[in-house]
């Protein structure tokens, strides 16, 4: 036998000793914990009978005594999704502990490289504890290889609103594992999965779950198991891959305008707009366990994708936009306008919120996001007030009234009102005098309603539309027809350079 025929035997049987099938303990182990292998999330992820190309399968741990270390505990990919082409890692908590070497930390900048370069989706499996303890510094190289040009967090925050990037977290995820994951557009977590940290001088690790993170916004959906979260990152590349797509409209859609109560004081949940305006069973919400009055979700309507992001009246602050959620908003809306997608808004709020704790949260500061983000955006633009807008609530939502960031369509429902403020607080201020005079609470209220009723006679949607408030006041079921006319006259040309960076929390 010569050289070179024993030479490609061991290659042949190194990546024989990659598979999972030749692991039988590893895999078992996995098995037991109810989850899948590093490699059958990647198989999962990528569309079936296409096979990925691998990148790095024979890299191997530097650390001495190590044998094994298949593909060095990161499995890396070019597969296609939706039939595209999208860049895929994960991390083998079999290996190592999922830890970060030298190695395997090129073999990731490799393939961000790439993702950036021919701009690619990249989504990342997050598993692991860090930095591998004992793992050697590289040598200088003496053969040409793949090598990145920059390392891993950078090469990440240059992909910001330049390619798609979702992070996947599967169970423990410590220091620099987990600093992969804030760093993604979108980071969709399993149940049970925690951050944390690791002590390196005593070896202490504290973590918290997931849950908490997605309460806070750390994390944007969370899932029950990882084929629940594989679907979901399928469905977020979805939207910016598929820019048309097989649609029917919601069967809910004609009763649209009976979620509204007739008596205006009554919360309804927003939701059950959304669902009814987009197309059937096509929403995916981001973020809706935290800064619950704002809603944030992909759509579709008649098939072109769109972000919606709306105000909830049913939630604790009746919608009101307090700090979080000028923030939760700010972001949907860069993020929606880095990758091209049509926006869409729906607008019941009393304002901005304050007050004591408004402004130790910074709402001074963080109210004006949404404005920001709104005055930078290039995309398409429709908003849709459906019943209250007071102070500067509305300009969150759509740039009301501005010159520079005006919709491309301004719809209202017949039951809009709008003012500087309520029309109660209003008429408290305008009838102060005759409502401090009244001898029962019971008549200093009646004062008030009756002005803020007489008020309201002057706001209604019939005004609003002859005093040009709003480009038309639509009945609800028209409100889809005239929005979907928009979106189609008005196209959203597809990048060729980045136009800025999404907020990363």
């Amino acid at each position: 036998m010569g050289v070179e025929q024993h030479e490609v035997e061991r290659i042949v049987a190194a990546r024989g000793r990659a598979a999972d099938e030749a692991r039988p303990q590893a895999l078992a182990a996995v098995r037991d914990a109810g989850a899948l292998s590093a490699r059958e999330r990647l198989a999962a992820l990528f569309d079936d009978g296409v096979e990925a190309l691998e990148y790095g399968i024979l890299a191997a741990a530097a650390v001495d005594g190590v044998a094994d270390a298949p593909a060095d505990g990161l499995i890396g990919a070019l597969g296609r999704v939706h039939g595209a082409p999208v860049v895929a890692a994960a991390y083998d908590r079999t290996v190592l502990d999922g830890t970060q070497s030298d190695r395997n930390q090129r073999k990731l900048a490799r393939l961000v490289t790439l993702a950036t370069m021919r701009r690619l989706p990249f989504v990342c499996f997050v598993e692991g504890d860090g930095a591998r303890p004992g793992d050697p510094l590289p040598p200088p190289p003496v053969v040409i290889g793949p090598r990145a040009r920059w390392d891993v967090y950078d090469g990440l925050a240059e992909m910001n609103g330049l390619v798609p990037t979702v992070a996947v977290v599967t169970g423990r995820v410590l220091d620099g594992n987990a600093g992969i994951a804030f760093l993604a557009d979108c980071v969709i977590a399993v149940r049970g999965a925690e951050f944390g940290s690791r002590d390196r001088a005593t070896g202490a690790v504290v973590t918290r779950g997931v849950e908490v993170d997605a309460a806070d916004g750390h994390v944007d959906l969370l899932a029950e198991d990882e084929d629940e979260a594989i679907a979901a990152v399928r469905r977020y590349l979805a939207q910016v891959l598929l820019r048309s797509a097989p649609w029917e409209q919601d069967p809910g859609y004609e009763a649209i305008g009976e979620v509204i109560p007739d008596n205006r004081r009554r919360a309804y949940d927003m939701r059950r707009i959304v669902r009814a305006f987009a197309d059937r069973d096509s929403i995916f919400e981001l973020g809706a366990g935290w800064a619950t009055s704002m809603i944030t979700a992909f759509a579709r309507i008649e098939g072109r994708p769109i972000g919606i992001f709306a105000n909830q009246p049913l939630s604790p602050l009746a919608g009101a936009i307090d700090a979080a959620a000028a923030d939760k908003a700010a972001r949907f809306i860069e993020l929606c306008d880095a990758y091209e997608l049509p926006l869409v808004s729906f607008i019941d709020n009393p304002g901005y919120m304050v007050g004591p704790q408004a402004e130790r949260d910074g709402i001074a500061r963080h109210h004006a996001r949404p404005l920001a983000a709104l005055q930078h955006r290039t995309v398409p633009l429709c908003s849709v007030q459906l019943r209250k807008a007071y102070g500067l609530g509305p300009y969150a939502m759509s740039g009301y009234g501005t010159s520079r960031i005006q919709p491309e369509l301004r719809l209202a429902w017949p039951s809009v009102e709008s003012g500087g403020m309520s029309l109660e607080g209003a008429a408290f201020l305008v009838k102060r005098k005759e409502i401090q005079a009244a001898s029962t609470p019971e008549e200093a209220r009646a004062i008030r309603d009756h002005y803020a009723e007489t008020m309201r006679d002057a706001t209604t949607g019939l005004r609003a539309g002859q005093s040009y408030s709003f480009d038309d006041v639509v009945l609800p079921a028209e409100t889809r027809r005239r929005i979907a006319d928009v979106l189609a006259a008005v196209p959203t040309p597809i990048p060729t350079v980045k136009k800025h960076t999404v907020d990363l929390r």
